[in-house]
């Protein structure tokens, strides 16, 4: 479930498709039960094509990921506000490599090397703080605290909107 370096808003779009594919399903709608094509939800400018692969021996594909910095683009809630995610509790273990006490930074673009699940399980949420609003039930009016849909290892993380 490596996010790489794909944009959040792409990987958002793709989600629940790379799911199907990654745990062994198909698309219905598609022609080839092994992929689907894709298209960013920012003007349709990018667009991808996805294909299954099947590995003889499963490997944790993990990639460095580099944060690309999105202040002073065009969109001045990024250039004012920051979304800090710290994981604060692992129930058992995580398979991504997380550990309690971690932070790093997310936005509508950067995954900041969560794995997709986990970020596919913040990122409605990161649109509606990063534009000053907040859930009734969030912890306070700039947090939101969440689990990851992994429901064995169960890490418990917080979304926390912060001034830059």
């Amino acid at each position: 479930m490596n996010s790489g370096n794909i944009c959040g808003s792409l990987l958002h779009v793709l989600l629940g498709r790379l799911v199907t594919l990654h745990y062994g399903g198909s698309l219905l709608w598609e022609k080839n039960p092994n992929g689907f094509e894709g298209v960013c939800p920012e003007a349709g400018k990018v667009q991808v094509k996805v294909k299954r692969v099947e590995q003889k021996e499963p490997t944790l594909l993990k990639v460095p990921f580099t944060f690309n910095d999105m202040t002073g683009k065009g969109y001045p809630l990024l250039d004012k506000y920051k979304l800090i995610v710290e994981v604060r509790d692992i129930a058992v273990n995580c398979y991504w490599g997380h550990k309690v006490g971690d932070t790093f930074e997310v936005d509508p673009f950067n995954v900041g090397g969560a794995c997709c699940l986990l970020y596919g399980q913040m990122y409605p949420y990161i649109n509606v703080l990063i534009s000053g609003a907040a859930p009734p039930w969030a912890f306070d009016e700039h947090t939101v605290v969440g689990d990851c849909p992994d429901s064995y290892d169960r890490l418990k993380f917080g979304l926390t909107l912060k001034e830059r």
